[in-house]
């Protein structure tokens, strides 16, 4: 396909989109002519139409805001469910692994071993210094520069 068989189409498009503007143009000038509101009542029209279709296009949106929110709460609720439920079979296989080596671990008497606890270290505390309020601190600098200590 060359270049000149696409650009036709769009010339030919062009010249009858400009002979279709001279045309409506013309027909407004002689509506203008018999009736010099009809322009400013047509304009109104076209202004609550777009009005219209703008509130119309705000609220589908909402709407599609709210059933994607719908989409994506039923989507993640989902998910948790299938995350809960692999981390419970995690667990009660790591549980049902595990207790075969706690009854080797119990001793001869029958009782498993008592866990030992770390008894929680203190925090040695840092001496802090007193807090002094601003006003008894500025009092305190304008006695050390009038010479009086």
């Amino acid at each position: 396909m060359k270049i000149d068989e696409l650009a036709r189409p769009v010339i030919a498009l062009g010249v009858v989109g400009i002979a279709a503007t001279t045309l409506l143009g013309f027909a407004v000038g002689l509506a203008m002519a018999r009736d010099p509101q009809a322009l400013r009542r047509t304009a109104r029209r076209v202004v609550r139409e777009a009005a219209r279709g703008l509130e119309r296009a705000s609220l589908m949106a909402a709407q599609a805001r709210e059933h994607v929110g719908d989409l994506w709460a039923e989507a993640r609720e989902e998910a948790l469910t299938e995350v809960d439920a692999a981390d419970f079979k995690r667990a009660t296989a790591g549980a049902s692994k595990a207790s075969p080596t706690a009854a080797g671990v119990v001793g001869t008497a029958g009782v498993a071993p008592a866990p030992q606890s770390k008894a929680p270290r203190k925090r040695a505390s840092r001496p802090r210094k007193p807090r002094v309020s601003r006003a008894a601190a500025k009092k305190a600098v304008t006695k050390d520069t009038t010479g009086q200590a």
